[in-house]
């Protein structure tokens, strides 16, 4: 049966029996075999990535490629497998821009090598390059190849001999840290507001909503301001249906890019204009499917709005909403600019509610 053996040994010292450390060479410098040994025996070089060392015969050769100006200190496990079926696995730490070479003990060898992430925090593998004395240059990536946390783990190998050798180039990146969450938005709500009047909404009615804003304070930074909204028709029910109902309807979500000191009404202050509604949609199952909707107490809009970056401005809030057929006008949904009934004042013009400073 194979004897296993395991050993940790670090660049920054550590001495265990039957492993010495090289002393640093340049990367064009020849590095000389060990004498015959079970274990690997490593040796230290420089090297760039534009000019990775050349390879051996009869040599690994480790290289760490990472970001310029990374201080990290990166673990590899080495698994050799000597000529009579033996293995040993050892732990290394290599900085970035170092080689570490491994003479073949007994003069040839199989290596497996896999990165051990979970000791540098923030970094993930994102690629080895092979180069070896038959196969020529290879880029290695995918699959977790060369990283131990795979499942299962995906080595990359190699076998050295007095005419072969290899290069392994592991390259790394910083893993980004995951974005911010989302600023925690306030929720505030308008009405009921009745500038509509005396109203009843029938099912198929386009039932149209809308707001604009503006920041109260003249010395805000830019900021992003993100807005959710919905407006909801309560009242009840005749001709059918439950005696009473409520009809609510979604704004779509947007993002508006306000500038720094900017106060005028976004994303306009014009009622007649189609950027002031911001949600339409088609009355369905009203009074359930039968009846008419009485919304004589008007309607409620309620927000739930954030700043990224906060600005510490208050934000004035006012909205509307119309239903053209139900005050005697073309059934029309007031975002839809292919219909010239949608440019009508009197069809989608419809008035601001009261102004309402967010809390």
């Amino acid at each position: 049966m194979p004897n296993r053996r395991w050993t940790r040994w670090s660049l920054g010292g550590l001495a265990l029996a039957g492993l010495a450390w090289g002393c640093s060479q340049e990367a064009s410098q020849q590095i000389t075999a060990s004498q015959p040994t079970a274990r690997p025996t490593p040796g230290k070089i420089s090297f760039a990535v534009s000019g990775p060392p050349p390879v051996q015969n009869g040599v690994l050769t480790l290289c760490k490629d990472a970001p310029a100006g990374t201080s990290a200190t990166f673990e590899f496990d080495v698994t050799v497998t000597n000529s009579d079926g033996s293995t040993t696995t050892v732990q290394y730490f290599i900085k970035p821009g170092q080689c570490m070479t491994f003479p073949a003990p007994n003069g040839a060898a199989s290596y497996s090598v896999v990165e051990n992430l979970s000791s540098t925090a923030g970094w993930s593998l994102v690629s080895v390059t092979s180069n070896t004395t038959a196969g020529g240059t290879v880029e290695l990536s995918g699959n977790g190849v060369g990283d131990s946390s795979a499942s299962p783990p995906n080595p990359v190998t190699c076998s050295v001999s007095s005419t072969t050798g290899c290069v392994l180039t592991f390259h790394n990146s910083q893993t980004p840290p995951p974005p911010p969450p989302p600023p925690t938005g306030k929720t505030f709500s308008i009405g009921p507001s009745s500038m509509e009047g005396d109203i009843y909404i029938s099912n198929g009615d386009w039932v149209n909503g809308g707001y604009s804003f503006s920041f109260a304070s003249g010395g805000h930074a830019a900021t992003n301001y993100s807005v959710q909204a919905t407006v909801s028709l309560t009242g009840p029910c005749v001709g059918g249906g439950p005696a009473t109902d409520t009809f609510t309807f979604p704004l779509n979500a947007a993002t508006y890019a306000v500038p720094a000191g900017n106060t005028s009404w976004l994303p306009t202050g014009d009622q007649n204009s189609v950027l002031s509604w911001e949600g339409s949609a088609v009355a369905s199952g009203v009074c359930g499917g039968i009846g008419k909707l009485h919304a004589s107490h008007g309607a409620v809009f309620t927000a739930t709005v954030s700043q990224s970056p906060a600005t510490g401005s208050l934000v004035n809030f006012r909205f509307k909403y119309r239903d053209p057929a139900a005050k005697g006008k073309p059934n029309t949904n007031c975002l839809d600019t292919s219909d010239p009934n949608r440019a009508k004042a009197d069809v989608c013009g419809a008035s601001w509610s009261q102004t309402v400073r967010d809390p």
